[in-house]
C-alpha cells in the first residue's frame, strides 16, 4: 500500500460514503483550524489504485521542532479490520515521523456500546475496534464519563420515523406537550445565514457562561458557516411579542368573563370547600394572567425578541445539534422545544436516520453538574452512545513527557491567571 497526499475532492468523494463520517473530518475542517493556528494534511491510503481509507490529520507545530499530530473522529477506514487498520496507521505514522511529529492523537467516531435513555446497556459493538487501536500501541485515555477528552464521548440520539408525526409519537407526553405549548405562545424559529452571526453568538455565550463551556469569537463561526454552508443550518427561535401579547389578552379576557360569569351563579348556589376553592383559583389566575399581560405590553413595543439559537450540522445519517444557546431572561418560554423541533424536522425531509442531540455527560445521575444538559433531551426518547474515546500514539516519549509537563504548567498558569 502507499500513502499519497490526495485533493480535496478525491478525498470528500471516499469520505463522504463512510459510515464514521463527520463534520470534523471534513477538508473544510482543516480549512477552519487554520485560522487558530493548525496545518491540515488530507490523507490517502490506496491499494494500487484502490483507495482504501483516508484521513484528516491536523499539525500543530510546537517549541524544540516538535509537531503534535491529531486526526480529529479518527480515520476513515475499516477500523474493525486489524490488518488494513495496522497497514493504514504504519504509514500515518511514516508521515508523522517526517514531519517531526512526536505525538498522534485519535478520538475515533465510533460506538463502543448503546444504552437506552436510563443508562441502561443494550448492546457492546465496538470492543473489537477498541482492540485493534490498543494491540496497534495506542494509549487510551480512559472511559471518561464527562467532558475531560477533545470531543464528547458520550451522545444522545434518536431514530427517525418515516414522518413527523410518527417520531413525534416516540417522545413522552410531557415532551410533546411542552412543543405545543412553546409554540402556542407566540414563539417561531426562523433560518439565518452569517450575517445574524454575532446575534448567534451573544445568544450562545449566555448558555456557556451558565455551564461553564467556552466558546469562540463570532468571526469563527461567521467563517465556519462560509466554509460549510451545505451541511449547516442555524436557527434562531424568536418571541413575536405582538402575538404573545394578543394571546395573553385573548385568555385574559376568557378568565376575566368566566370568573364573572362564576361569581353569578355563587349568587344561586351554597357556596362549599370545592365552589370557594374553583373561585379562588380563577381570582388568582386573572391575577397572573394580569402581571404577565402587563409584562407583554411593555415587551411588545420592544418589536420580536430572539430568545434561542441552534447550530445544527446535517451530515452522513444524521442531523446534529452541534450547539445551541438560550437567552436565561426568557427561559420561561423553553425555546430548545421550538429549534429542537424545527430540527426534526428538517432531519426527516433530508432523510436523515437519526437526530443527534449530541454530547451529554456519561454520569446520569440526577446530581451531576452536567445532568440539566440531559435533562430535555430525555423526554425525546433517546439512546445514548459511547464512544471509543480518545487515544494517545506516542512517536517520541521523550517529548511527549516534555510535552504533558509544558502543558499542565500551561493549564495552572491559566487557572491563577483566572
Amino acid at each position: 500500500m502507499e500513502l499519497k497526499i490526495i485533493n480535496k475532492n478525491t478525498y470528500k468523494e471516499f469520505a463522504l460514503k463512510n459510515p464514521y463520517i463527520s463534520i470534523y473530518q471534513l477538508p473544510e475542517w482543516g480549512e477552519l483550524k487554520k485560522s487558530t493556528g493548525w496545518i491540515s494534511h488530507l490523507i490517502g491510503v490506496y491499494d494500487k489504485e484502490d483507495l482504501k481509507g483516508v484521513t484528516l490529520l491536523l499539525e500543530k507545530k510546537e517549541p524544540f521542532n516538535m509537531s503534535l499530530f491529531y486526526a480529529p473522529r479518527g480515520y476513515l477506514v475499516d477500523v474493525f479490520d486489524y490488518d488494513l487498520l495496522k497497514e493504514f496507521h504504519s504509514l500515518v505514522v511514516d508521515y508523522v515521523k517526517k514531519n517531526n511529529g512526536f505525538l498522534l492523537k485519535v478520538d475515533p467516531n465510533v460506538i463502543y456500546a448503546l444504552y437506552d435513555k436510563e443508562g441502561k446497556i443494550q448492546e457492546k459493538c465496538g470492543e473489537k475496534a477498541f482492540a485493534n487501536f490498543v494491540n496497534l500501541g495506542f494509549k487510551h485515555l480512559g472511559f471518561t464519563k464527562n467532558f475531560e477528552t477533545l470531543q464528547p464521548r458520550f451522545l444522545c440520539r434518536i431514530k427517525l420515523a418515516d414522518t413527523y408525526e410518527e417520531t413525534l409519537e416516540t417522545f413522552t407526553k410531557n415532551t410533546r406537550k411542552n412543543i405545543i405549548k412553546t409554540l402556542s405562545q407566540g414563539v417561531k424559529v426562523r433560518c439565518v445565514e452569517s450575517d445574524e452571526i454575532d446575534n448567534f453568538t451573544n445568544l450562545l455565550k449566555e448558555s456557556a457562561d451558565k455551564n461553564n463551556f467556552i466558546i469562540r469569537p463570532s468571526s469563527y463561526y461567521k467563517k465556519m458557516y462560509d466554509l460549510m454552508s451545505d451541511y449547516i443550518k442555524l436557527y434562531v427561535v424568536y418571541l413575536d411579542t405582538l402575538e404573545y401579547y394578543q394571546i395573553l389578552l385573548k385568555e385574559y379576557e376568557e378568565t376575566n368573563k368566566e370568573l364573572k360569569d362564576f361569581e353569578l351563579e355563587m349568587q344561586k348556589i351554597n357556596n362549599g370547600s370545592k365552589v370557594k376553592k374553583h373561585h379562588q383559583d380563577l381570582v388568582k389566575k386573572l391575577a397572573k394572567l394580569q402581571e404577565k399581560l402587563d409584562k407583554a405590553k411593555i415587551l411588545k413595543e420592544k418589536g420580536n425578541v430572539d430568545i434561542g439559537a441552534l447550530m445544527s450540522i446535517f451530515i452522513g445519517n444524521e442531523g446534529i445539534t452541534f450547539m445551541s444557546g438560550t437567552a436565561t431572561e426568557y427561559r420561561e418560554f423553553s425555546p430548545k422545544y421550538a429549534f429542537y423541533n424545527e430540527h426534526i424536522k428538517d432531519a426527516i425531509k433530508l432523510k436523515k436516520e437519526y437526530v443527534n442531540f449530541y454530547g451529554i455527560s456519561g454520569d446520569l445521575d440526577k446530581n451531576s453538574p452536567y445532568y440539566n444538559i440531559y435533562e430535555i433531551k430525555k423526554g425525546f426518547n433517546p439512546e445514548i452512545v459511547e464512544l471509543l474515546g480518545e487515544f494517545d500514539y506516542i512517536i517520541s516519549k521523550p517529548k511527549y513527557m516534555l510535552y504533558k509537563v509544558a502543558l499542565k504548567a500551561y493549564k495552572m498558569l491559566k487557572k491563577v491567571r483566572k
